[in-house]
């Protein structure tokens, strides 16, 4: 077979292959995926040079370990290495703009995204095309899967439970009689008190503190010593004062497990960390109240705008300003920006060949996506059925006398453990929304109709539309209200995709 050839550069490749957790990163999976990938290059005459591995990173972040070590791997070996092949593109990344930063910095260096599961992306304009409705597609499929499992755990935490992995001093427990799932660690958690008491105390630093409870053994969940910046965060932390929290709940609610410190202790904590008595519940990064702050920057001097509540002769105003003492160009009432903001939005719209292109991909990108889903459902099924039936197994082996009691408590437990894992991922997947229809709705609202999307949208939904159409931000000024930006909007990159000789990479924002 002769070797493929990619115009000039190189003409080896990396392969990338990724799972999201821990639990995935089993040799089977990433065989699997590196199987098929190696399928294509033989298909296509390609020699391997690497092979990168990602297990357990998300896909969500480019700031993954993997991820980063790709890209500069083939920067730094651009003469000799001309593709990165990945099962799916949904490997590669699913955030869009990661997307499409990445494979327009490979394409800048030489290199060509190669994927086993979508043979349809490529350099051509609908190959373009269609890598960015995938990557819109595998963004909506992660945020569809994300809200689900934020909509549980907040009504979670709204019961008094924590759901999610026991923080360090505490372990996970189901079998509690009062509701709650996790209880102090009888290891950690006197450890975890001792630092309170010593730090609320006044007479030790931060690191002194740390310094005694690390001799005395005191070690994070994966056996290592604690840094200073995780200490600091455990100290801020409610739920040892017995507490739960979630950024999708409000405020803190009561938890139903035992508190590790009491109120009283973890008050005094936070004033000798801040000088001040604190609230037990986090602070909010975002202020639904003023969905622009921060996300608006002053067009004189960059600095994000703040918001808040000004004080006037009867009553208070809300306002949004440039929070540079030195500069202060930008002041204005909330209702006014966030008017022109949706009206700025409503300037966004995509021609008439970009939209009449974008349904029939979409739904070539569904079509194939419900396939891979129905595959993955009945490997699930069959992982789970199988998963029982070995579980069955071990107990007639228990009732035999052939397993001791304890080796039967241990592995019926991590069968228990797998069984609620592979149950979990099945329950998930058939809970995605199930017709074309609704994915189209979704991208005629996202595409199309944006300024009413931001105007209906709750708060943590508008934060992730204005985030997705401009992901540096926007730029506002007194008098020529919003600027251009560097960053090109959704609608631009968009109307490039289906006019190639505009096209000068692949976009990064979708």
């Amino acid at each position: 077979m002769n070797s493929h050839k990619n115009n000039g550069h190189g003409s080896e490749a990396v392969m990338y292959l990724r799972v999201s957790t821990p639990e995935q990163a089993d040799p089977l999976n990433l065989k699997n995926q590196e199987d098929g990938c190696r399928r294509l290059a033989v298909r296509r005459g390609i020699a391997v040079a690497e092979v990168i591995l990602g297990p357990g990173e998300s896909g969500r972040t480019a700031e993954r370990p993997s991820f980063v070590r790709l890209i500069s791997y083939c920067k730094a070996h651009r003469k000799r290495i001309g593709y990165v092949i990945v099962e799916s593109l949904s490997r590669f990344a699913r955030n869009v703009a990661d997307q499409g930063t990445a494979i327009a910095e490979l394409r800048e260096n030489g290199i060509t995204l190669l994927s086993v599961s979508e043979p349809n992306v490529d350099d051509t304009a609908a190959g373009r095309m269609a890598a960015g409705v995938h990557g819109v597609f595998n963004q909506y499929f992660s945020d569809a899967l994300s809200e689900k499992m934020k909509d549980r755990s907040a009504a979670s935490v709204r019961a008094g439970r924590w759901p999610w992995a026991a923080p360090l001093g505490y372990v996970n427990d189901l079998r509690l009689g009062n509701g709650a799932n996790i209880k102090p660690d009888s290891t950690s958690a006197p450890l975890v008190r001792e630092a309170f008491e010593l730090y609320a105390s006044g007479h030790y630093s931060k690191i002194q503190v740390l310094k005694i409870v690390t001799e005395k053994g005191l070690k994070t969940k994966r056996g290592q010593k604690l840094t200073a910046q995780t200490f600091d965060a455990l100290l801020r932390e409610p739920i040892y004062a017995g507490w739960v929290y979630s950024s999708s709940v409000p405020a803190s609610v009561k938890g139903l497990h035992s508190p590790i410190v009491s109120q009283e202790l973890f008050d005094t904590v936070q004033r000798v960390l801040s000088g001040r008595k604190l609230s037990s519940a986090p602070k909010r990064k975002q202020n639904p109240a003023f969905p622009l702050k921060h996300f608006v920057k002053c067009g004189v001097c960059g600095t994000p705008l703040t918001g808040g509540m000004n004080k006037g002769k009867l009553k208070h105003y809300p306002n949004y300003w440039c929070r540079n003492p030195h500069c202060r160009a930008v002041r204005i009432s909330k209702p006014a920006l966030e008017s022109e903001f949706v009206e700025y939005l409503g300037t966004l719209r995509p021609d008439a060949a970009t939209a009449s292109q974008f349904p029939a991909i979409a739904a070539e990108v569904w079509a194939r996506r419900q396939g891979d889903s129905s595959r993955t459902t009945k490997e699930l099924t069959s992982q789970l059925e199988e998963q029982k039936t070995l579980k069955a197994e071990l107990l007639r082996a228990r009732l035999r006398g052939e397993v001791s009691q304890a080796d039967y408590a241990q592995a019926n437990a991590d069968f228990e453990d797998e069984i609620e894992r592979i149950s979990q991922q099945l329950k998930t997947l058939r809970s995605q929304p199930g017709t074309l229809n609704a994915f189209l709705s979704f991208s005629q609202l996202m595409l199309i109709d944006i300024s009413a999307a931001w105007e209906r949208a709750n708060a943590e939904q508008k934060f992730r539309v204005q985030n997705f159409l401009f992901h540096e931000g926007l730029a506002y000024h007194q008098k020529q209200k919003f600027l251009n930006t560097p960053n090109p909007t959704l609608f631009q990159q968009l109307r490039a995709l289906t006019h190639p000789e505009s096209v000068v990479g692949v976009p990064d924002g979708i």
